[in-house]
């Protein structure tokens, strides 16, 4: 993995977790309106979703997951092709929706923590900060499209 993905950000959330487990925080904030339960992930799927970080990742991008990996990315907006071509965005850079449950749960003790699931459970949105006094370690995903071959 790269330092300062996404991906890379492992090591730090799972120190919030085992501080989140120490200091007996709240679980995580989930939206109403989704359903209750994850979406059942299937080991391929395409999503098209604006992500909102300060990081190589900034813009719209359509995701493609294959056995539950992220295999290929595609900008669709002009904030994309920057980030490609700029900060060399690349597969490692993105996240499935499993990894964003999984981000979700560790993070308990963020600032913000919210989750959003459309009705049959697949992501609709995550957004999370680090801590109120940090600049620049916000992220969002907004999913417009899943599509399942």
């Amino acid at each position: 993995m790269k330092r300062g993905t996404m991906r890379g950000a492992g090591s730090g959330a799972a120190v919030c977790a085992v501080a989140a487990m120490l200091a007996g925080c709240a679980a995580p904030e989930r939206e109403p309106g989704g359903a209750a339960e994850p979406w059942d992930e299937p080991a391929e799927y395409t999503y098209e979703a604006t992500i909102t970080v300060f990081g190589p990742a900034a813009g719209e991008w359509r995701v493609t997951v294959r056995n539950r990996d992220v295999v290929e990315v595609e900008p669709l907006d002009e904030e994309a092709e920057y980030s490609e071509g700029s900060h060399g965005a690349t597969a490692a850079d993105f996240l499935t929706f499993s990894e964003v449950e999984e981000w979700h749960a560790r993070l308990a003790d963020a600032a913000v923590n919210r989750l959003t699931r459309d009705s049959d459970g697949a992501l609709a949105s995550f957004e999370v900060d680090g801590s109120e006094d940090v600049f620049d370690d916000e992220f969002t995903i907004v999913v417009s499209t899943v599509t399942v071959p």
